[in-house]
């Protein structure tokens, strides 16, 4: 096998995906409308990661699962927009994981718009994400 199928330019990228995250926001006809969600990048894993851990004096590693959740969700989301102000202004909320929570409000929803998030992320099993957190 040639080193060239390794460079940067001949990887294939993850394409964003079009999903239908609730039925609760629809077109003028009905229809349930699509979100973009992309992929989550090995770095940005990282610092969600650094966000979330909380070291222990005696080594134990405490994970903050729900804020793990929504800021994977957040980050993945291409659209609609969660950064937009007139968005975060409507839900009464500061920030882009506060809003994907009010917007997904319907757990059921809002665990499998999570799931989809890190399905395309390569992650295959919630065990390898628990561990994966841990790290």
């Amino acid at each position: 096998m040639a080193l060239e199928a390794f460079l940067k330019q001949n990887k294939k990228e993850t394409k964003e995906i079009e999903i239908v995250a609730s039925k609760s926001f629809t077109d003028k006809n009905g229809e349930p409308l699509k979100w973009k969600i992309r992929p989550l990048k090995s770095r940005e894993a990282d610092a969600i990661r650094k966000e979330v851990n909380t070291y222990k004096k005696n080594g134990v590693v405490e994970v903050d699962n729900a804020l793990f959740n929504r800021k994977v969700a957040s980050t993945c989301t291409v659209y609609p927009d969660l950064n937009n102000a007139e968005l975060q202004d409507s839900y009464g909320v500061m920030g882009a994981d506060e809003l994907i929570v009010e917007m997904l409000d319907n757990d059921g929803e809002f665990q499998t718009y999570v799931k989809k998030c890190l399905e395309i992320s390569g992650y295959t099993d919630e065990s390898d994400l628990v561990e994966e957190a841990k790290n």
